[in-house]
Protein backbone atom coordinates (compact mmCIF):
# COMPACT_ATOMS: atom_id res chain seq x y z
CA UNK A 1 0.00 0.00 0.00
CA UNK A 2 3.25 2.47 0.74
CA UNK A 3 4.68 1.78 -2.51
CA UNK A 4 1.53 2.91 -4.15
CA UNK A 5 0.89 6.27 -2.04
CA UNK A 6 4.69 6.89 -3.02
CA UNK A 7 4.11 6.24 -7.15
CA UNK A 8 0.89 8.80 -6.79
CA UNK A 9 3.15 11.17 -4.77
CA UNK A 10 6.05 10.69 -7.43
CA UNK A 11 3.29 11.24 -10.27
CA UNK A 12 2.07 14.54 -8.74
CA UNK A 13 5.16 15.64 -7.65
CA UNK A 14 6.36 15.33 -11.06
CA UNK A 15 3.07 16.79 -12.83
CA UNK A 16 3.22 19.96 -10.83
CA UNK A 17 7.08 20.62 -11.37
CA UNK A 18 6.01 19.97 -15.62
CA UNK A 19 3.26 22.63 -15.03
CA UNK A 20 5.48 24.98 -13.48
CA UNK A 21 7.81 24.76 -15.67
CA UNK A 22 5.51 25.46 -19.45
CA UNK A 23 4.43 28.30 -17.20
CA UNK A 24 7.36 30.00 -16.82
CA UNK A 25 9.05 29.39 -19.99
CA UNK A 26 5.67 31.02 -21.67
CA UNK A 27 6.46 33.77 -18.97
CA UNK A 28 10.01 34.26 -18.67
CA UNK A 29 11.68 31.55 -21.37
CA UNK A 30 14.22 29.18 -20.46
CA UNK A 31 17.27 31.06 -20.03
CA UNK A 32 15.55 33.58 -17.31
CA UNK A 33 13.77 30.70 -15.39
CA UNK A 34 15.60 29.06 -12.20
CA UNK A 35 15.00 25.98 -10.00
CA UNK A 36 14.10 28.27 -7.42
CA UNK A 37 11.24 29.22 -9.87
CA UNK A 38 10.09 26.55 -10.59
CA UNK A 39 9.81 25.37 -7.21
CA UNK A 40 7.86 28.54 -5.70
CA UNK A 41 5.50 28.45 -8.92
CA UNK A 42 4.93 23.94 -8.31
CA UNK A 43 4.85 24.85 -4.52
CA UNK A 44 7.38 22.46 -3.81
CA UNK A 45 11.08 23.00 -1.88
CA UNK A 46 14.28 22.51 -3.91
CA UNK A 47 15.46 19.36 -2.07
CA UNK A 48 12.30 17.98 -3.68
CA UNK A 49 13.43 18.95 -7.19
CA UNK A 50 16.77 17.83 -6.94
CA UNK A 51 15.14 13.79 -5.83
CA UNK A 52 14.17 14.07 -9.59
CA UNK A 53 16.58 16.36 -11.45
CA UNK A 54 19.83 17.22 -11.17
CA UNK A 55 19.08 20.94 -12.71
CA UNK A 56 16.56 22.63 -15.14
CA UNK A 57 18.55 21.26 -17.96
CA UNK A 58 18.06 17.35 -16.92
CA UNK A 59 14.70 19.11 -16.47
CA UNK A 60 14.54 19.57 -19.97
CA UNK A 61 15.92 16.87 -21.26
CA UNK A 62 13.63 14.93 -19.60
CA UNK A 63 10.83 17.10 -21.31
CA UNK A 64 12.17 16.87 -24.61
CA UNK A 65 12.43 13.39 -24.80
CA UNK A 66 8.44 12.77 -23.50
CA UNK A 67 7.79 15.14 -25.85
CA UNK A 68 9.90 12.72 -28.76
CA UNK A 69 8.61 9.60 -27.31
CA UNK A 70 4.78 11.02 -27.26
CA UNK A 71 4.66 12.11 -31.34
CA UNK A 72 4.47 9.66 -34.02
CA UNK A 73 6.80 10.53 -36.75
CA UNK A 74 5.55 11.96 -39.81
CA UNK A 75 3.31 10.08 -42.68
CA UNK A 76 6.07 8.76 -44.80
CA UNK A 77 9.04 9.73 -42.69
CA UNK A 78 11.18 7.41 -41.74
CA UNK A 79 10.59 5.60 -38.30
CA UNK A 80 13.54 6.95 -36.44
CA UNK A 81 13.26 10.91 -37.93
CA UNK A 82 13.30 12.24 -34.34
CA UNK A 83 13.23 15.59 -36.08
CA UNK A 84 9.87 14.80 -37.90
CA UNK A 85 7.96 14.41 -34.91
CA UNK A 86 5.46 16.97 -34.80
CA UNK A 87 5.11 17.96 -30.97
CA UNK A 88 2.11 16.23 -29.38
CA UNK A 89 0.78 19.03 -27.49
CA UNK A 90 1.06 22.62 -27.56
CA UNK A 91 2.99 22.25 -23.91
CA UNK A 92 5.73 20.39 -26.38
CA UNK A 93 5.38 23.04 -28.98
CA UNK A 94 6.60 25.83 -26.59
CA UNK A 95 9.77 24.14 -26.49
CA UNK A 96 10.37 24.71 -30.09
CA UNK A 97 8.78 28.32 -29.75
CA UNK A 98 11.69 28.99 -27.32
CA UNK A 99 15.24 29.82 -28.66
CA UNK A 100 17.08 28.39 -25.57
CA UNK A 101 14.96 25.04 -25.02
CA UNK A 102 14.81 24.45 -29.05
CA UNK A 103 18.48 25.11 -28.81
CA UNK A 104 18.59 21.99 -26.39
CA UNK A 105 16.33 20.10 -28.33
CA UNK A 106 18.01 19.81 -31.70
CA UNK A 107 21.39 18.96 -29.89
CA UNK A 108 19.22 16.07 -27.78
CA UNK A 109 17.37 14.65 -31.68
CA UNK A 110 21.00 14.34 -32.65
CA UNK A 111 22.67 12.86 -30.09
CA UNK A 112 19.59 10.48 -29.81
CA UNK A 113 19.14 10.22 -33.45
CA UNK A 114 23.03 9.80 -34.47
CA UNK A 115 23.47 6.17 -33.34
CA UNK A 116 20.92 4.79 -35.65
CA UNK A 117 21.21 7.00 -38.49
CA UNK A 118 24.96 7.58 -38.77
CA UNK A 119 26.06 4.25 -39.54
CA UNK A 120 22.60 4.05 -42.13
CA UNK A 121 24.22 7.22 -43.92
CA UNK A 122 27.46 5.71 -43.87
CA UNK A 123 26.18 2.29 -45.54
CA UNK A 124 24.35 4.06 -47.95
CA UNK A 125 26.80 6.14 -49.13
CA UNK A 126 30.11 4.63 -48.18
CA UNK A 127 31.41 7.91 -46.28
CA UNK A 128 33.51 8.05 -43.16
CA UNK A 129 31.80 8.27 -39.79
CA UNK A 130 32.77 12.02 -39.65
CA UNK A 131 30.95 12.73 -43.07
CA UNK A 132 27.91 10.96 -42.07
CA UNK A 133 27.70 12.88 -38.80
CA UNK A 134 28.18 16.42 -40.66
CA UNK A 135 25.34 15.12 -43.36
CA UNK A 136 23.17 13.77 -40.21
CA UNK A 137 23.52 17.23 -38.02
CA UNK A 138 23.16 19.28 -41.34
CA UNK A 139 19.95 16.94 -42.24
CA UNK A 140 18.41 17.25 -38.12
CA UNK A 141 19.16 21.45 -38.29
CA UNK A 142 17.28 22.27 -41.85
CA UNK A 143 14.33 19.65 -40.99
CA UNK A 144 13.96 21.27 -37.58
CA UNK A 145 14.31 25.11 -38.72
CA UNK A 146 12.07 24.44 -41.55
CA UNK A 147 9.05 22.50 -39.15
CA UNK A 148 9.99 25.10 -36.69
CA UNK A 149 9.01 27.93 -38.99
CA UNK A 150 5.77 26.24 -40.17
CA UNK A 151 4.80 26.39 -36.52
CA UNK A 152 4.43 22.32 -36.96
CA UNK A 153 0.86 22.73 -38.54
CA UNK A 154 0.00 20.11 -40.56
CA UNK A 155 -2.11 20.79 -44.04
CA UNK A 156 -0.94 21.40 -47.55
CA UNK A 157 2.29 23.73 -46.79
CA UNK A 158 3.23 21.34 -43.88
CA UNK A 159 2.87 18.25 -46.33
CA UNK A 160 4.77 20.00 -49.57
CA UNK A 161 7.75 21.10 -47.05
CA UNK A 162 8.04 17.40 -45.77
CA UNK A 163 8.53 16.34 -49.78
CA UNK A 164 10.31 18.97 -50.56
CA UNK A 165 12.80 18.43 -47.65
CA UNK A 166 12.56 14.65 -48.31
CA UNK A 167 13.74 14.95 -51.90
CA UNK A 168 16.31 17.06 -51.42
CA UNK A 169 18.00 14.99 -48.79
CA UNK A 170 17.41 12.11 -50.95
CA UNK A 171 19.00 13.55 -53.91
CA UNK A 172 22.02 14.89 -51.63
CA UNK A 173 22.57 11.34 -50.32
CA UNK A 174 22.50 9.58 -53.93
CA UNK A 175 25.21 13.00 -55.03
CA UNK A 176 27.74 12.00 -52.46
CA UNK A 177 27.22 8.22 -52.49
CA UNK A 178 28.54 8.83 -55.91
CA UNK A 179 31.19 10.86 -55.41
CA UNK A 180 32.45 9.87 -51.71
CA UNK A 181 35.75 9.16 -52.80
CA UNK A 182 36.51 12.77 -53.48
CA UNK A 183 34.78 13.62 -49.54
CA UNK A 184 37.06 11.03 -48.23
CA UNK A 185 38.66 12.45 -44.93
CA UNK A 186 42.05 12.13 -44.54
Amino acid sequence: MGEVKIDRRRRYTLSVIREAFFALLTEVGFAKMTVADICRRADINRGTFYLHYEDKFALLDALIDEALAAAPPLEGAEAGALCQRPPADDDYRLLYSDSDAYARVAQRVIERGAEQMVPRIMQRTGLSREDAHLLFVHNVQGNLAVNRLLGWRRGPEFAHAQELLSAYSEGGLQAVSTRHDSFSSS
